[in-house]
Parts: structure tokens; sequence; C-alpha cells
């Protein structure tokens, strides 16, 4: 038995001793592997798995989260754009164009790099003036010159436009360059409807030289739409969907400019008109011609021939031409306004342009009152009445202006409308009583000195104060014209007071019915009233 006890204990040594040697040929035994492990380190280390892996899951959710929070847009492509009164649409680049400003007279949209688009609604000829909308390669050129005049500082890259019935579309695109530039790059589309009735003016500028963003901005330009007008919104559809057809200005304005000088006609005479704005001179009847120079408002221009659209002037020996709706016959100046405010802002311009022909005779002459009339302080209407004369009253005449008298009366300088002086005294007014034979007696007032004195004759009827003369113009000027009649004579007519009633103006080869005032005409000049052209 003990025997067997102390085999069994040499067993269990040589175990231990072999468990040991297979031990020292592997990896070392962890100490915490093979030591038993008490109840509350467990839960230590539980506790600290479990705080791990939430700081884990937490930091993975923030991730998440932040990476949500900053994930960019999703960028979206051709956005129509409709106002807010439903008037005009626009179909912007993308969704980063942002609208600044939304109402009628402007309309603003903005995006990042620097790009901008404006859409400006002008509803009078004012404000469509305003917007110097440049109807012509050579007059954008002319207004870029004076605003940037430094060599090469911009490049006009293209120049279109388009005639839509009575609506016209004007499109530009101006490169800038780096020295002088507000931007890179502006893109102008000007829509102008009738005779300065209504007009749409959208521009594109951008900051970049970037021709991606360029050919987007001048995309969405191109895109704008009226809707609250018909006509406009006929065009500006066609013009999106490419139905109608737009020509570049060398094009359209050579053809017009060759039509134009088809229908030339010279007068073989001259007549003297006035510019009613400021006015380019052209070299031939186009708006691509070059520019001979320039007038201001109320300036005389002698015309010595005609297009159908335009006037054949004469500029100090060189020959212009000048567009019909810029001049106006002298009278029209003063005669053509419509309110208050802008006949005063006439009258005051025509003052200082009958200021700048006054002419002092150097010595003086006898005229006499046609009627009741004022005398001013300068000539014009709008200003101040220093006295009067009445009719058949004399007064001295001591030089002129092109359409006024310069007086003088008890020492003072004043002003009297040439339509109301004559070279012819009033005639003597006469009562007659009838004695039954060959004599009598006549009253005679003559310049308020009352008389009486035999006569044989005394004459019961007054000549016709007026009559008419039917001609054709053979010769005219600012105020004379010289009329074959239709009877065979030739009559010398000043109308420099008379209104008129004619389509293109006065001058060599237009028939004419002229009011004559006989009271205030002589033998050699008839006195017109009125002179009607057909």
């Amino acid at each position: 038995m003990r025997i067997r006890v102390e085999r069994l204990a040499l067993a269990l040594a040589l175990t231990l001793v072999l468990a040991g040697v297979l031990a020292g040929c592997g990896q070392k035994v962890s100490q915490t592997e093979t030591q038993p492990t008490s109840p509350a380190t467990e839960v230590q280390t539980e506790a600290k798995t479990e705080k791990a892996t939430e700081a884990v899951r937490i930091e993975t959710e923030t991730e998440t989260e932040t990476e949500t929070e900053t994930e960019a847009p999703q960028l979206i492509q051709s956005v129509d754009y409709t106002s807010k009164d439903g008037s005009i649409k626009i179909t912007l680049p993308d969704n980063t164009w942002k609208v600044t400003q939304d109402v009628d007279e402007m309309r603003v949209f903005k995006s990042d790099p620097d790009a901008t688009i404006n859409i400006v609604h002008a509803d009078n000829e004012t404000t469509i003036k305003n917007q110097n909308i440049c109807t012509g390669k050579e007059e954008l050129e002319t207004w870029l010159s004076e605003q940037y005049p430094e060599e090469n500082a911009y490049e006009v890259q293209e120049f279109v436009n388009g005639s839509f019935e009575d609506v016209q579309t004007y499109e530009y695109v101006v490169k800038y360059n780096t020295q002088a530039r507000m931007w890179a790059y502006m893109v102008t589309y000007a829509i102008v409807k009738g005779n300065n009735e209504n007009a749409y003016v959208i521009t594109g500028t951008i900051g970049d030289e970037n021709q991606s963003l360029l050919e987007e901005v001048k995309k969405s330009v191109e895109s704008f739409r009226v809707l609250n007008d018909e006509t406009l919104k006929t065009v500006t559809s066609e013009v999106v969907s490419g139905t109608t057809q737009k020509t570049s200005e060398t094009v359209s304005t050579n053809t017009v400019s060759t039509q134009e000088l088809t229908s030339l006609k010279d007068y073989g005479t001259t007549a003297t008109l006035v510019t009613n704005d400021v006015v380019n001179v052209r070299m031939s009847p186009g708006t691509d011609a070059d520019i001979l120079t320039s007038l201001d408002k109320n300036a005389k221009v002698t015309v010595v021939g005609e297009t159908d659209n335009w006037f054949k002037v004469d500029i100090q020996g060189n020959t212009g031409y000048i567009r019909k709706d810029f001049l106006v016959y002298p009278s029209a100046v003063t005669t053509e306004q419509t309110n208050s405010s802008e006949t005063t802002s006439t009258e005051s311009a025509a003052t200082t342009s009958e200021m700048d022909s006054a002419t002092n005779y150097g010595s003086s002459a006898t005229l006499y009152a046609s009627s009741d009339v004022n005398i001013r302080s300068a000539p014009g209407t709008d200003n101040a009445i220093i006295g009067s004369l009445g009719n058949g009253n004399a007064v001295t005449v001591i030089g002129e202006t092109d359409s006024w008298f310069i007086v003088s009366v008890d020492g003072t300088t004043g002003y009297v409308s040439k339509s109301y002086l004559s070279t012819n005294a009033p005639a003597a007014t006469q009562t007659t009583t009838d004695t039954g034979t060959d004599t009598g007696t006549t009253t005679t007032t003559d310049n308020g000195n009352t008389t009486t004195e035999a006569t044989e004759t005394p004459s019961t009827t007054a000549p016709a104060t007026s009559s008419k003369v039917g001609g054709t113009i053979v010769s005219a000027s600012a105020d004379t014209l010289t009329i074959a009649g239709d009877d065979g004579n030739t009559y010398n007519v000043y109308y420099g007071g008379a209104s008129q009633d004619t389509q293109d103006g006065l001058y060599d080869g237009v028939y004419v019915e002229v009011d004559v005032d006989n009271s205030q005409s002589s033998s050699d000049t008839l006195y017109a009233t009125n002179v009607k052209g057909y």
C-alpha cells in the first residue's frame, strides 16, 4: 500500500516537470492568465471595457453627425425665377445664386465668385435715356472710351442687334483688361419697345476670367422673358426659343446704310433745322458709320438732302448724316411741348439760343405793332413782361435775334416777338358821314390823335386782312421761303413766327399753302401766319 502511494507521488512529480518543460518551449504564459482572478478584479475589468466601448461609440456618432452637418447641399442647375409681381422671368445658372433685390425698377442676383445679374425696368423716355443703351458698336466704343481712356483698356467681343415689329434688341459682350476693369466681363441685353415706350436692360458682370462662368451668365441673361406685356412676351419668348433671328451689327447696319443711300435725294438748296437733343453726326446714314462730330441740343444744322430716315447735312463744309427724329424746325423747339415743366425747360433753352443769335443794328428803325403785344426782358415767353404795345403803336427797333426784335422804349431795352411787328404803319380808321354830295367830312383817328378834314372820296370798304398763296418751294432758309406760286408769280415769304403743319420740314420741292397776313406784308415780302406742307 505504501508502495502505491509512493508511485502515485512520483507520477505526479513527473507530470509537473513535463508541464514546466512544455511551457518553456512555447510563449511565456501570462501571469494574468495563470493567476486566479478575484471577483472584484473581474468587475473593474468589465467596467473599463464598457467605458472604452462607449467612448468609441460616442466618437463614431460625433464623426457621423459632423459629416452630416458639413455635407454640401445638392447643386441644381438652370433654376427658373419669377419676380414677386409676376412681370418677368429668368433662368439662373444654378441654385447658388441668391436674390438680393426684387422690385420693378431693379432686380439683383448674386453668386460666388464675384458675379451678378441686374435687371432694370424703365417705362418712360427719360428713364430709358438714363440707361445709356448703346444702339451701335461705334456708340458703345465711344461710351467705353469716355469711361476708360487708357489704351487697350477694353475689347468689344460681340455686338448683336435685332428688330421685331416695333421692338429693338441690343446685346453686347465687353472684356476689360486687368488695369482698367471693375469686372473681367460685362454682358448686356437691352430690349426697347416703340419710341422709348418701355425697356428692360439685363446686365451680367463677372469678376474673373472664367469662360465657363461667362457662358453661364450669358445664357442666363438671354433667358430673360417678359410676362405682363404681350408684345414683349412674344419677342422675348421667341428669343429664348431661338425662333427669331438676330444679326451682327456689321451685317445689319451696313445693309441699312446701303438701302438708305439708294433713297438719297439732294435738295439743290439748303434748309435750316434745329437739334432736339444731343446727337451724333455720322459719315453715312447708318449707326455703324463713323461719327463725324456731335452736336448739342438746339444747335442749328444746314440740311442739304435726305434719305428715307436720315437728313444729309453740311457741317462746316463736311457732309454728314443725322437721323430725322433728331432734327426739327426752329419753331418746334418752343411749340411742341405738352406740359408746363417741359415748356419752361424748352423756353429757357430757346432764350439762350436766341441771345446767342442777337445782332445790334448800330442804328434804329421804326416798326409798328400789328396787335396788342408784350415787351419782355429777354427773348422768350417765359421771361418777365416789362411793358406792352397797343395795336398800331410805333416802337424803336435797335437789333434782333432769330425770332425777336430788340426794342428801346424810354431808354429801356426789351424784346418783342417778330410775329407782332411790321414795317407797315397802320391804316387810318375812317368814319364817313354821307351828305348827299361829292364832299363830306371825315373824322380820322391816327395813333391816338383825332382830326377832322374834308374828303372827296371817302373809303367805306376795308381791304382784306388775310389771303392764301399756294406754290412750290424753290429756296428755304431759317425764316424765309421763296415760292413759285400757282399763279405764275414768285413770292418771298417770311414765316419766322408762323405755325407749321408739315411732316419732314420745309425744303426745295415741297408744295405749300401759306396763310398771309396782309396787314403786315409788303410788296416785297409776304408775312405768313401758317404754312402747310404736302
